[in-house]
């Protein structure tokens, strides 16, 4: 007992391995790079907020005056920022909820071993390599009510009878706005999904096969829960995608007619670049990065349970 008490003082005094020391070292010159880019475009831009949403901020004037929380009261007060907030909600609740169904959907007919499946996953890609603008722009030709393809080809089928002005209307606007998101980004979540299905060991499969589960309950039991970890990846990066969303909103209908489709995004341009109030537009912003935070948080917590995605 004596000897093993000596053996584990030795061990406690002995001086750290130099080998060791230098691999920390080497480790730490090698992330720094990574960690300066990250400190510069992101950490370094919110600090900047956070300074200019305790100021009194205009564009127009030179003068800054320190005002503490008053931003912050000024956009908390304001009833049009909570509405917009709602309807910015229910806006990425509705794209991400239609993205998923659609993309899980399409990510289990290209995991079938056909030759046409690598050739529409190619086709998938195509969509996330247009700029959010000039998606945009061919949107509202599609939409026009005068040569918009649309209008033509549902009138051709009938299906309608005078064209449709899409964007004139809150209801028709939210559509053409959800429906050029979905177009856009379900290959995207397709594309995990299709990751994760490509992924999963086939012998759960097979077995609860042999054991007479139908492929329904295949599916719902054994494949979807392995499949967790991939769904909640495509759901929290394709939620806070959508909650950023400015460029489809505003070419599309500038949150129009009237201020119907505006969302948190164009409140924070109109009150910084028309309103010329960057610090009301700095306290929102802070305002929406911590509830996004905060959202998105929960929300991969909740996904995330009983996965490996929050471990260590």
């Amino acid at each position: 007992m004596t000897t093993v008490a000596a053996h584990q003082e030795g061990k406690a005094l002995s001086p750290p391995n130099p080998a060791s020391r230098q691999i920390n070292t080497m480790g730490w010159g090698l992330i720094a790079p990574a960690m300066l880019v990250l400190l510069t475009m992101s950490i370094g831009p919110a600090i900047y907020l956070l300074l200019f949403s305790l100021h009194s901020e205009d564009l127009l004037g030179s003068s800054t005056t320190f005002v503490g929380l008053q931003n912050y009261w000024q956009v908390l007060a304001n009833p049009e920022v909570w509405w917009d907030a709602s309807a910015t909600v229910l806006y990425v609740a509705l794209s991400v909820s239609i993205e998923f169904a659609l993309g899980l959907m399409f990510a289990l007919l290209l995991n079938r071993k056909m030759l046409e499946s690598n050739l529409l996953a190619a086709l998938f890609i195509l969509p996330l390599g247009v700029a959010p603008v000039v998606s945009a722009l061919v949107f509202r030709e599609l939409l026009n009510p005068v040569y918009g393809w649309v209008d033509y080809y549902l009138q051709s089928l009938g299906l309608m009878g005078d064209p449709v002005d899409w964007l004139s209307d809150p209801f028709t606007a939210w559509v053409s706005i959800i429906a050029l998101d979905v177009w856009q980004w379900t290959p995207f979540v397709a594309l995990i999904l299709l990751a994760g299905l490509q992924g999963i060991p086939k012998e759960p499969a097979e077995a609860a096969l042999v054991d007479g589960a139908g492929p329904v309950r295949v599916f719902w039991h054994v494949t979807l829960p392995l499949l967790r970890p991939f769904i909640a990846i495509a759901l929290v990066l394709r939620s806070i995608e959508a909650f950023k969303t400015f460029a489809n909103i505003y070419v599309l209908t500038s949150g129009g007619p009237g201020t119907s489709t505006t969302v948190i995004t164009l409140d924070m341009y109109r009150i910084a670049l028309q309103d010329f109030n960057v610090g009301a537009a700095s306290a929102l912003g802070i305002c929406f990065l911590m509830a996004l935070s905060v959202f998105m948080s929960a929300l991969l917590r909740l996904l995330g349970r009983n996965t490996d995605i929050l471990e260590n």
